[in-house]
């Protein structure tokens, strides 16, 4: 298990650091974040990968799988999409970590780069729902990320345990980086006392021209837990 952070964060980093406290907790069953955001912005290859998109949920918890199809029907159209094809593992990106957006998909965290940013591109989901397979996933598997503007493929590059207080995840890079979050142990009754940090790269080494963001994308900094 990696150990807990010991560099000073500077003052806008810490709210990086508070933000990753609230989504630590919200990746299990404590809520914060606003109310999810339904873009108005669409795009006809993420609509038409939406189309007909059932989740393969043989591991989801119960309690998982009925909050999906209590709350499917709203979900509209996502920031992107994530695809692990070795682990059966598609789901959309919904922008923000509220509850209900966490239900149907998962999250983007709202002050890190936007899925089509250079940066830190960190995104949460259920270990009992769509981020369940990431137990079975490995170095040099590959990650696909498809936006309203292009498709990149990401390599993971390393995989760790980290404190629920460890905030140097989500600290800011210069290069393109991926970083999945979610609870751990996968199947720990209560609220998981760690974190299932998964990194991964661009195999093209990241995009080295202008920043653009993502269509619809909300830069709302999260509120309190509710």
């Amino acid at each position: 298990m990696s150990q807990q952070a010991t560099a000073t964060y500077s003052p806008g980093f810490l709210t990086l650091g508070v933000v990753f406290f609230l989504i630590s907790s919200l990746v299990c069953p404590v809520i914060a974040s606003t109310e999810p955001v339904v873009t108005g912005e669409t795009s006809n290859s993420l609509e038409l990968s939406m189309k007909g998109f059932v989740p393969d949920k043989t591991d989801w918890s119960e309690k998982a799988s009925a909050k999906y199809e209590k709350t499917k029907d709203g979900r509209g159209v996502p920031l992107a999409m994530l695809t692990i094809e070795r682990l059966n593992l598609k789901a959309p990106v919904y922008s923000g970590t509220h509850r209900i957006t966490l239900d149907r998909g998962l999250g983007w965290i709202e002050g890190t780069a936007n899925p089509n940013e250079v940066g830190n591109i960190a995104i949460s989901g259920h270990r009992d729902s769509f981020f369940r397979p990431l137990k079975d996933i490995r170095v040099g598997d590959a990650i696909e990320m498809q936006t309203i503007d292009s498709t990149q493929t990401f390599e993971v590059t390393d995989i760790s345990i980290v404190d629920v207080f460890e905030a140097s995840v989500l600290e800011p890079t210069d290069t393109t980086v991926l970083t999945l979050i979610t609870c751990y142990p996968f199947y720990y009754k209560g609220y998981a006392p760690d974190r299932y940090i998964v990194r991964a790269t661009p195999v093209d080494g990241g995009k080295d021209g202008d920043l653009f963001s993502i269509k619809g994308a909300s830069n709302q900094a999260p509120t309190e837990i509710q």
